[in-house]
């Protein structure tokens, strides 16, 4: 197919561009008041900080470098990655990876959280963990990619859940029955490694 014939083309209502300007506005008043101007950035911290203050994680890292928080009273740090309910895969996706951060993903230190989200402020559930094979599987992936190739890692929440024994944690809005809905409309695949009573809330955790 020619490139030009690619896409879907559509006018866009007034009503579009100008709730559309609205809630931008909105943002960029929260972006002032935080000296956060990048907008990516900006959204990523706040989701961050919504999960890791659900997991106990009361530092939040606002450097480029490092792992997303950690623990005041433990050392425990916490990657967050973030996936659309509306993705094809669920899953957590690591960018740039090096074989050191891909090693540390064994260290008993360090957890990771997918936290899968509807829109930009609705959290569906989160699946959460620390197992040694994760770096394992990172550093395989990142010294076996091809030569010249960008070093980005996918690995699906149905890894996480089966193989590493990542917890689902349900957020204070969503019930077990909810979240395990979400998960059989997903993939029967992930249903058979784990069942609605094996699901966390955060009391749980």
């Amino acid at each position: 197919m020619d490139i030009f014939e690619k896409g879907d083309f559509r006018p866009v209502s007034a009503e579009f561009r100008i709730l559309g300007f609205q809630a931008l506005n909105e943002l960029y008043k929260f972006q002032e008041k935080f000296e956060i101007y990048d907008t990516d950035t900006t959204i990523n911290s706040v989701r961050d900080a919504i999960i890791a203050n659900y997991l106990g994680y009361d530092l939040l890292n606002w450097d480029k470098h490092g792992f997303d928080a950690k623990k005041s009273k433990k050392n425990e740090f916490l990657e967050v990655k973030q996936c659309s309910i509306s993705s094809g895969s669920w899953g957590g996706t690591w960018n740039d990876t090096n074989e050191e951060k891909a090693h540390a993903f064994s260290d008993k230190r360090l957890f990771t959280v997918v936290g899968v989200w509807k829109g930009a402020h609705d959290l569906q559930f989160m699946v959460y963990g620390q197992h040694p094979q994760l770096g394992q599987d990172l550093y395989r992936m990142v010294t076996q990619r091809k030569e010249g190739s960008r070093s980005t890692q996918s690995i699906s929440i149905q890894k996480m859940i089966k193989e590493y024994r990542f917890q689902v944690i349900c957020p204070p809005d969503k019930d077990k029955e909810f979240v395990y809905t979400l998960l059989v409309n997903y993939s029967r695949s992930i249903v058979k490694s784990i069942s609605k009573d094996d699901l966390k809330e955060l009391q749980d955790i």
